[in-house]
């Protein structure tokens, strides 16, 4: 098991958080960790309803002080389907999140459709995933490597990678409409200089550089998309 002390169980992704209506009245986080996007949420708008998904059952114990209801399972299953069903008694969903999930399923495309007919229409889903396209990734590709580590793009936990315009792709064949996406970028003087190299492959192989330099400085994209 993941270790439950770990940094992706208990920190808040502020471009997640911030991209929250200041307005949502019902709330669906899956992945909750141990409630920290739920804590600085609520501190915002305290008349939120919070439910939260967590698969390990003792981070999800730390969450409950943060949500109204907490579930400890496996969002692809219908078991905990059933359960979020029974907790939200025909109510829709106006918010959910995935922060760094997506890519620890097998198939990320059901559980968007799925979870998207319990949500209102013009209901918006947030998520935040990885970058296979980043820089580093590249330059360990070229260094014949792609190695697994505990956290980061190549966690070891992760199933699925995703670009910007798979990850795009993903939405759309869940049936939801993507209304845009922010780059997250680490170590931005490191990248501006790596990028500088790769930049000769815009006139040698006709790729834009706006769109080379997007795809390859973004570290996690966070993207927002409605139920229409």
């Amino acid at each position: 098991m993941a270790n439950p002390n770990a940094s992706y169980y208990t920190g808040v992704n502020p471009d997640i958080l911030n991209l929250i209506p200041n307005t949502a009245a019902l709330i669906l986080e899956i992945g909750c960790g141990a409630g920290a996007l739920a804590k600085a949420y609520r501190e915002r708008n305290p008349s939120a309803h919070y439910i939260g998904v967590e698969i390990v059952e003792e981070v999800a114990n730390r969450a409950t002080a943060h949500m109204n209801h907490t579930l400890v399972g496996d969002i692809t299953t219908k078991e905990t389907l059933d359960a979020l069903d029974k907790i939200r008694c025909g109510k829709l969903f106006d918010t959910l999140i995935f922060g760094d999930v997506l890519e620890h399923l097998y198939d990320p495309w059901s559980v968007l459709t799925e979870l998207r007919t319990r949500m209102a229409k013009n209901g918006l889903c947030i998520i935040c995933i990885p970058n296979v396209a980043h820089w580093s990734l590249l330059l360990q590709q070229l260094r014949g490597r792609w190695d697994y580590t505990d956290e980061g793009l190549l966690d070891k936990t992760h199933i699925r990678f995703f670009t910007l315009e798979t990850a795009v792709d993903l939405f759309n064949k869940a049936g939801w409409h993507v209304l845009d996406a922010k780059a997250r970028v680490l170590w931005p003087e490191k990248t501006n200089e790596v990028l500088k190299v790769f930049l000769p492959l815009v006139n040698q192989y006709g790729i834009e550089e706006e769109r080379l330099w997007r795809n390859l400085s973004a570290f996690q994209w966070v993207i927002r998309a409605v139920n229409t």
